[in-house]
């Protein structure tokens, strides 16, 4: 008779959950090559009906932690698309220390995977490591690197199309809140607000952008506050920063949307706990689909050049958090 999943847990000396993880493939655990496949011999040992591995694509998320918002829808989407080509999705979450790297280079070697998305903060020493190891990737979200396979969304149109909502709305003194401006994804935000406030004849003014190193809409809001800046809109380069920055104005006394307006850049489970709603401009899921599609041309080698290519369809949240001036 097979042992329960409790019961396998208890004889290996490790949480239920990791079992279950395992057991259950899911794309979202991080637990170690070393643990899963102890798992998986001793459930198969236990009776377990265990399947054969079957093709797999990685979903690398490097210098970011494994729960950010901000990539688990993204990463839901990711692996419908790879289920349509009969792959299953790992998700490593990689630090940028020299020990990482090194666990890193092995799980690439192990041949594991057929092929990488990888997504975060990337620098050149994990960039560098995926290029040595020969293994077929490609970079998704605002990194480009000359002579590399890029997915990304055209972020500078997101922060354009997200200020002239507000514009639309009769708002001129629009705030921009942004994390560090090294970051080239940032600075194509930031390009996208100017490009927006030029077409519409809105002189842009340098004190209502606001640069937080850790992306903290509470502390920018509060920043702002002390300055004495006036502003009656906010762009922000994305929902953790709106959702900081919804929480400082509610309790000071703002009211939101009458008051002061905020959207924002992508979508994340954020955007539907926040109370009001947060409205927000982001990619179209069914565009993220491409990564997928493109990774499997680079599998097959049906791809000769590597190429950067723009995901340019947008959606709009209407949310709540957009009013018009009056």
């Amino acid at each position: 008779m097979k042992i329960s999943k409790k019961e396998l847990a208890l004889r290996l000396g490790i949480s239920r959950t990791a079992v279950s993880l395992v057991l259950n493939n899911s794309p979202v655990s991080t637990i170690s090559n070393e643990t899963r496949r102890m798992i998986l011999k001793a459930a198969k040992e236990a009776g377990y009906d265990i399947p054969e591995a079957s093709r797999k694509i990685c979903y690398i998320l490097y210098n970011r932690e494994a729960r950010d918002p901000r990539y688990m829808v993204e990463l839901k989407s990711i692996e419908n698309a790879a289920s349509h080509f009969d792959y299953s999705l790992l998700f490593k979450n990689v630090g940028a220390s020299h020990e990482e790297h090194l666990r890193l280079e092995e799980f690439l070697q192990s041949n594991e995977a057929h092929g990488y998305v990888v997504t975060g903060d990337l620098d050149d020493a994990m960039l560098d490591l995926l290029e040595k190891t020969g293994v077929p990737f490609l970079l998704y979200g605002g990194t480009i690197r000359d002579n590399t396979n890029v997915v990304t969304f055209d972020h500078k149109k997101v922060n354009y199309l997200a200020t002239r909502y507000l514009i639309d709305h009769g708002h001129h003194r629009i705030a921009f809140l942004v994390g560090p401006l090294e970051y080239p994804v940032h600075r194509d935000n930031l390009e996208g607000y100017k490009e927006a406030l030029l077409e519409s004849g809105i002189p842009f003014d340098k004190s209502l952008v606001q640069i937080s190193p850790v992306e903290d809409g509470y502390e920018l809001c509060r920043q702002m506050s002390v300055l004495e800046i006036d502003y009656t809109a906010v762009v922000c380069a994305n929902t953790i920063i709106q959702y900081s920055a919804l929480q400082y104005l509610r309790e000071h006394g703002v009211r939101v949307p009458e008051q002061v307006s905020l959207i924002g850049n992508g979508y994340t489970e954020l955007v539907t706990i926040s109370k009001p709603v947060l409205t927000t401009v982001y990619g179209d899921p069914a565009d993220i689909e491409n990564v997928v599609y493109r990774l499997m041309d680079i599998i097959r080698k049906k791809t000769k050049q590597p190429e950067v290519l723009y995901m340019t369809k947008m959606i709009v949240v209407e949310g709540g958090t957009v009013g018009t001036y009056k």
